[in-house]
């Protein structure tokens, strides 16, 4: 081959190469342009047009779903702290359920708080036995505080006995007689005076 040969097949293979390209390019470009003057692509784009504004209203809903999200979740976590404190409160309660104090009667005109310490021998006897008794919880077999409102040391004793039989096994341990309030020694000076 001669280089004049070889000259022409370099010159002819990149005028064929450029031809082809800008053929390529030109299709290409047609192509493009008959895909965007479609009917789809112009109701896509009529679709994003409508749908633009949306993107906006959308990032703000979701910024206030997220402070409502926190918002919840600080709320849960003070529940679950309310209901920790609740449970550690009713632990110490139920360890302490020889605090427990029953009432008798009610406050009244005229009525004093006597209070009263008793024990239920039977419930006593069940657990020096290793069984419950069947009708009492076992905190009786411990001192048991009891508030009575009566009149008088004798009316107190009477509503203890009824509340609180001795044939069913309780035991008045003791009684204390409430103290004059100070407020009704300073009003009898006061009268006095």
């Amino acid at each position: 081959m001669s280089p004049v040969e070889i000259v022409t097949d370099i010159m002819f293979a990149g005028l064929s190469g450029m031809v082809g390209f800008f053929a390529a390019r030109l299709g290409g470009e047609a192509w493009s342009r008959m895909i965007l003057t479609s009917a789809a692509a112009t109701r896509a784009r009529t679709k994003l047009r409508r749908c633009a504004p949306l993107l906006p209203a959308f990032d703000q809903r979701r910024a206030k779903l997220r402070i409502a999200l926190a918002q919840s979740e600080a709320r849960r976590r003070s529940v679950e702290r309310q209901i920790d404190q609740f449970q550690s409160k009713l632990e110490e309660l139920q360890r302490r359920d020889d605090e427990l104090i029953r009432i008798v009667g009610r406050k009244r005109p005229g009525c004093r708080l006597f209070k009263a310490v008793m024990v239920n021998r039977h419930v006593q006897a069940a657990l020096r036995e290793g069984r419950s008794h069947g009708l009492l919880d076992g905190s009786w077999a411990r001192a048991q505080h009891v508030e009575i409102w009566a009149q008088n040391l004798p009316e107190a004793k009477a509503s203890l006995d009824n509340r609180f039989p001795v044939s069913l096994g309780f035991i008045l341990i003791e009684m204390i007689e409430p103290e004059e309030a100070p407020g009704a020694a300073a009003d009898g000076k006061g009268a006095a005076a």
